[in-house]
């Protein structure tokens, strides 16, 4: 078993020992099981989800994964359970507007804001369509 504690700034989202988790990197999903190597990468918009499970976990946002191999940490700028998502016609909005300010963005950084604005509806929306 290894302990998970998924958090972010509104506080603890989940605490528990799984057999596995299952993490959305910018490498792609890393699945981490008890005694996993050291491992520090960066969290993309999607589905966090324990023992295999996919039906039952917490939607994150952008932020850190830090595992050891007693402990996996994630810290999320924002993070839901499955099911209570931001509504779907916000999250269009969302999406919608970022795809148009990025059209105008200014500068790089600006452009770069954007891009990760639309990557993170446009996942969440994903999610909300695959399960309900």
């Amino acid at each position: 078993m290894i302990q998970v504690e998924v958090v972010s700034p509104q506080g603890l989202l989940y605490t528990g020992e799984v057999e596995s988790v299952n993490v959305p990197t910018v490498e792609g999903e890393v699945g981490i099981l008890e005694n996993h190597m050291y491992l520090m990468t960066l969290l993309k918009p999607g589905l966090v989800y324990f023992n295999g499970d996919d039906r039952n976990g917490i939607v994150v946002t952008y932020g850190i994964l830090d595992v050891t191999p007693k402990k996996v940490l994630i810290l999320t700028e924002e993070g839901y359970k499955l099911g209570e998502l931001p509504p779907e016609s916000k999250l269009r909005e969302e999406f919608e507007r970022a795809i148009k300010q990025q059209a105008t963005a200014q500068t790089m950084e600006e452009l770069k804001e954007w891009e990760k604005t639309a990557e993170k509806a446009r996942t969440l929306l994903e999610i909300i369509e695959k399960y309900g």
